[in-house]
């Protein structure tokens, strides 16, 4: 049997509601979501109506110094100073033995470039040097300036087969290479 609670209570207490117990409200954490909201529509407003007149014209190009071409050749620059580069290329290769031949031509492009050369098998690790008996014009370290070309020969003892040259500063710090058929 259940029993019921008498419609009045003879202490006189309040009846128990939930919310009693909820935390206080804070009227002003609206308050301060209300005025950020204000502002962020005002800097959007601002940003799409107050802004530099993009109607006016743009200014047109000036003529400058006609752009040189990029012509045959592999790109390269001094490492360190990329206002100075140029390109290069093997032109041919000849084997004699184990002694291998190259014609070489260099472009200074930009600025002033120092060149030199060194080879490597790519059956091994050893790097080496030039030697002399290339035939005339020889190759082996120099400088252009920007706009010379030069062409010559650069010659290798090393053993037959395939291998890679590397075009140098003169110091010896690598700028490209490329590969030698053997």
């Amino acid at each position: 049997m259940t029993q019921q609670w008498p419609q009045q209570d003879p202490y006189q207490r309040r009846p128990v509601d939930i919310n009693a117990y909820a935390p206080p409200k804070n009227p002003n954490g609206t308050r301060w979501v209300i005025a950020v909201a204000v502002v962020v529509v005002a800097a959007v407003l601002a940003f799409v109506f107050i802004r530099p007149n993009s109607d006016a014209p743009a200014p047109s190009p000036t003529p400058s110094a006609p752009e040189q071409t990029a012509g045959p050749g592999m790109p390269f620059s001094l490492p360190g100073a990329t206002a100075s580069a140029g390109r290069w290329e093997v032109l041919s290769r000849t084997w004699d033995g184990d002694a291998v031949v190259a014609r070489v031509k260099i472009t200074a492009d930009r600025g002033d470039i120092t060149y030199g050369f060194v080879m490597f098998s790519n059956a091994g690790t050893t790097v080496y040097d030039p030697t002399p008996g290339a035939p005339a014009p020889a190759l082996d370290t120099g400088n252009l300036s920007a706009g010379q070309t030069t062409t010559g020969y650069v010659r290798f003892e090393i053993p037959r087969g395939d291998a890679t040259l590397i075009l140098t500063t003169k110091a010896g710090r690598q700028m490209s290479a490329l590969p030698i058929s053997g």
